[in-house]
């Protein structure tokens, strides 16, 4: 099969249906297979609304494309928004459904009807690094989206890129507003903070120390990990941080979320999100200084 040479771009999304191998084990064949229906045609009727196009379902999962990468932005907001709408209102016999979304918008080519090329194959690597509910994009196709789209996109990760040479950034967009959860932060957020040797965590009478050699750190409840904080309202996996390229990374993978006070007075508040570390203060695992008092670990950056 020939392969047109001539080269545009595309915006490829891969919506991918979570927890499906659970949603089969527990529900069945027919079960499964109606309510992930329902939900490829939501996010199918999404997709046309926009101007896009369903490309091909794998499974559970739709490749979608789009010309504009703010259609894309504006469609992967919306499919969520259309799933949680349809949980709530009971299209899914099982109770509800949920997607983890991954795009790109770089350049594609066409063998015969199927599209290859760089959006695809880093939109293939973008969605395996999202979680449930999540929306992940490029530095690159954050650099193309419109002002008011790319305001609270949030650096995740940076990895070798599999459809260049070079690196791969990758960005989360929120789309559900949280009135608990204070965002912050901008695309150079990242790229301005000073560079760290080492943090320090400190909890009663234990200190743990992160560098390059030692750079992850779970905590929580659990007596498996790393840094054990019992705390009122810790879950017992709760977050984790991990150190990458000179900066630490706090990832809230909670229930209650994280507090984190910076000693110069900044303040916010974490809920399945990421924050750079900088600088010194208090993490709360749960709770806040009034309701859980005794449950703060301290961290200190340092260089040395």
């Amino acid at each position: 099969m020939t392969v047109n040479d001539t080269i545009q771009k595309l915006a490829i999304l891969y919506a991918d249906v979570t927890g499906s191998t659970h949603i089969y084990e527990k529900y069945g064949d027919v079960i499964a297979r109606e309510n992930i229906g329902t939900c490829i045609s939501i996010i199918a009727d999404v997709v046309s609304s926009l101007g896009g196009e369903l490309v091909k379902t794998i499974g559970d999962e739709a490749m979608c494309s789009f010309p504009k990468p703010d259609k894309a932005i504006i469609a992967a907001k919306e499919m969520h928004e259309a799933l949680r709408d349809a949980s709530e209102s009971g299209k899914f016999s099982i109770g509800e459904l949920h997607v983890k979304i991954g795009w790109h918008y770089g350049a594609v080519k066409y063998r015969g009807n199927e599209i290859i090329g760089e959006a695809p194959v880093t939109a293939q690597q973008i969605i395996k690094l999202a979680k449930k509910d999540e929306i992940l994009t490029s530095s690159k196709s954050i650099d193309a989206l419109s002002e008011e789209l790319k305001q609270n996109a949030r650096f995740i990760d940076s990895l070798e890129a599999e459809a260049w040479v070079g690196q791969l950034k990758v960005y989360g967009i929120p789309w559900e507003e949280d009135k608990d959860v204070t965002r912050i932060g901008s695309l150079t957020s990242v790229e301005d903070v000073t560079v760290h040797k080492a943090l320090l965590l400190d909890y009663t009478d234990n200190q743990i120390r992160l560098n390059s050699e030692h750079p992850h750190c779970h905590i929580g409840r659990h007596k498996d990990n790393e840094l054990c904080v019992d705390g009122k309202f810790t879950s017992k996996l709760h977050a984790e941080i991990v150190y990458r390229h000179g900066v630490f990374y706090l990832r809230d993978n909670s229930t209650n979320g994280t507090a984190v006070y910076f000693a110069h007075g900044k303040s916010i508040r974490l809920h399945r999100e990421e924050e750079v570390l900088s600088g010194h203060g208090t993490i709360y695992f749960g709770g806040t200084p009034l309701n859980d008092p005794h449950a703060g670990v301290i961290f200190r950056c340092v260089d040395i």
